[in-house]
């Protein structure tokens, strides 16, 4: 896995610690990209408590370029994120059958790669397995499973949506993504984009 550099300051890791580090929970054998296929992201954005943060992401590098285009027009425009870090912070998880997005998503991480099964419906696998898809802020906007809103259940009480909540195809999130060739899931899976 090589480094893909976003516009903001850059460093650089070996593609072997790279690797190493995503083996066994996003990635193993058998995944349908290999790690030689993936490409890690650092981009800077704004956090939710107005402070300037630095993340990680891991993506396809077919869309790794997009991807720091994308997070830089995410930063100009002051978008919050709650935290992104590697998927495989979080553990392994055996129903999913690679990093644990259940945990990821509770703790409202952006993320993209993962090679897994479908939250909810584990006979399929993820879009994420192929590294085009970002899942950004899921707890503020969780998708529709067969189980009810996921990760957090209580969201379709809600009234009156925050300022980091995606509820149309005008939202200006949606639109920078757009811009950069990436589709929204909408209203079945509001976290959800992909190319």
């Amino acid at each position: 896995m090589d480094r893909a550099h976003a516009p903001t300051p850059r460093s650089a890791r070996s593609p072997t610690e790279s690797g190493r580090a995503c083996r066994g929970r996003s990635w193993r054998k058998g995944c349908p990209v290999g790690r030689q296929s993936l490409r890690i992201v650092r981009v800077s954005y704004w956090a939710f408590d107005g402070y300037v943060r630095r993340g990680e992401i891991v993506v396809n590098k077919s869309v790794a370029s997009s991807t720091a285009k994308l997070f830089t027009d995410l930063f100009a425009a002051k978008a919050p994120i709650r935290s992104m870090y590697r998927v495989d912070r979080f553990g392994y998880s055996k129903t999913l059958r690679g990093a644990d997005d259940l945990r990821s998503m509770r703790a409202d991480n952006t993320s993209g790669f993962n090679c897994r099964r479908v939250v909810g419906w584990t006979s399929r696998m993820s879009p994420h397995a192929v590294g085009r898809s970002i899942d950004i802020n899921p707890w503020e906007n969780p998708f529709a499973s067969r189980t009810g809103y996921q990760p957090n259940k209580s969201w379709a009480r809600r009234t009156k949506p925050a300022a980091i909540t995606y509820r149309g195809t005008n939202d200006p999130v949606v639109k920078i993504f757009r811009k950069h060739g990436f589709r929204w899931l909408g209203k079945s899976d509001l976290q959800h984009f992909q190319r």
